[in-house]
């Protein structure tokens, strides 16, 4: 597992002044430190600080049965403290604290889990027989390139006609286009991630037919570019 992951977690919360902390080994209150771990981050607390509460995220995230999804789950949200889109709630308890970092573990072994439990070429842009263009617009990978399968105008069409669809649905595409989990855009929205699940639930049919209408448009038009190119040569 991530040997930082409990003292970088618990940098976070004396920096958002969570309440009932423990104290360092030596005595000292935690939120004493508040302005050395502003300036020095994790090396400002012992080693060991926060290693329960590290141990008890593993063992709740081995419960997916790997423990690489454990250690990879624990690794993005350490990934998240470090983009700053991990946000703890100033002055809340630490039950509180710690429940909302082992559900944003949690939501990252699941995103995990579904992203291997499909196939790479099942993930991204599929052709059919009548080639017709398909995406799993469920699945985080089937973003990774989308903005790469369709020139900008065309991905610029799709945003605008997702907002006709839910004026949320543009800020949605953006944030799986930047890789952002469900429990990330729930905090960028100030929702729950199971808002965020119901809202996906709703209106994902009419985003996927809007995505899927344009891929087959950029497809056509890279067709059509090819046979000019072909024509034209001598």
């Amino acid at each position: 597992m991530p040997l930082v992951f409990g003292r970088v977690i618990y940098v976070e919360f004396i920096k958002a002044s969570i309440r009932g902390l423990p104290d360092l080994d030596s005595g000292r209150p935690a939120l004493d430190l508040t302005d050395e771990v502003t300036r020095r981050g994790a090396d400002a607390v012992p080693s060991g600080y926060g290693k329960p509460f590290q141990g008890r995220v593993f063992r709740i995230l081995s419960r997916f049965s790997d423990p690489q999804v454990a250690e990879e789950a624990m690794s993005q949200v350490l990934f998240q403290v470090a983009r700053g889109k991990l946000h703890i709630e100033d002055g809340s308890s630490l039950h509180q604290a710690e429940s909302y970092v082992i559900a944003a573990a949690m939501n990252a072994a699941r995103d995990i889990l579904r992203a291997r439990g499909r196939r790479r070429e099942d993930s991204l842009v599929r052709e059919r027989d009548n080639e017709q263009a398909t995406v799993d617009v469920q699945d985080p990978e089937a973003f990774a390139r989308l903005d790469k399968l369709m020139p900008p105008s065309e991905l610029r069409d799709v945003l605008r006609e997702l907002g006709n669809i839910h004026p949320r649905a543009p800020e949605w595409l953006r944030a799986r286009l930047d890789g952002d989990s469900g429990q990330e855009i729930a905090t960028g929205w100030g929702t729950t991630p199971s808002y965020v699940s119901r809202w996906q639930k709703q209106y994902l049919p009419e985003i996927k037919r809007v995505v899927e209408h344009h891929l087959r448009q950029a497809r056509r038009a890279y067709s059509y570019d090819r046979r000019c190119a072909a024509t034209s040569r001598p």
